[in-house]
């Protein structure tokens, strides 16, 4: 969970988080991240140690945020499935991938998250990584429990199987967000959705 913080230090997140995002950390400034805040520079020190310290926790903010969606998406997809025929896992975390895009534009969050994940600042690259890693590692699980649920003639190492070559696909798509976006994010999700469907609906089949 996030932290408990003062709404002070809430404020400075909720202004850095787009700072970063925009910027990347380098090129970051606290001293224009404390005025859009609406306070001076010492001001933002009394709550942050210094910009590892604020770009740590916004980091950890953007995880719980991402968190939260990927897990509203799984819940959302759980309830429809009873109301849609068998698919043989096919919409198994496709609700994730088809908010993914339109999520990126409105939520800061998600832009600073993947920016850091991917572009990472040297100093912190052992923080970020391990962090990003523990998202994905949640997303797996999701995605394994949602494909066993929807596909249960699946065997186990199939599953995994079929789970790696989701994160894949993820992968693919948060680079395409980062560089591309538009028509060739699309063409890439529909290309990539449709190879998988396909070998799923082959491996139920043969189960």
């Amino acid at each position: 969970m996030i932290k408990k913080r003062s709404a002070s230090a809430d404020k400075i997140c909720a202004v850095a988080v787009g700072h970063f995002s925009e910027h990347g950390y380098d090129a970051s400034s606290l001293s224009d991240i404390a005025e859009q805040a609406g306070m001076r520079k010492a001001s933002l020190y009394s709550h942050f140690a210094g910009k590892d310290a604020l770009f740590l926790d916004v980091f950890a903010d953007a995880l719980e945020e991402e968190h939260a969606f990927m897990q509203a998406c799984f819940d959302d997809e759980a309830n429809l499935s009873p109301l849609t025929p068998a698919t043989g896992g096919q919409l198994a975390g496709a609700l994730y991938c088809d908010r993914m895009a339109q999520r990126y534009a409105e939520s800061a969050h998600l832009r600073f998250l993947l920016r850091t994940a991917y572009l990472p600042p040297a100093t912190l690259r052992v923080q970020v990584g391990s962090g990003f890693e523990a998202l994905l590692v949640q997303l797996l699980q999701y995605y394994v429990a949602s494909l066993g649920r929807l596909a249960p003639a699946l065997p186990a190492a199939r599953i995994e199987l079929y789970a790696q070559a989701y994160l894949g696909i993820v992968d693919s798509l948060h680079v395409e967000l980062i560089y591309a976006g538009g028509a060739a994010l699309q063409q890439r999700h529909a290309a990539l959705w449709q190879i998988l469907s396909d070998s799923l609906a082959m491996a139920v089949q043969a189960a």
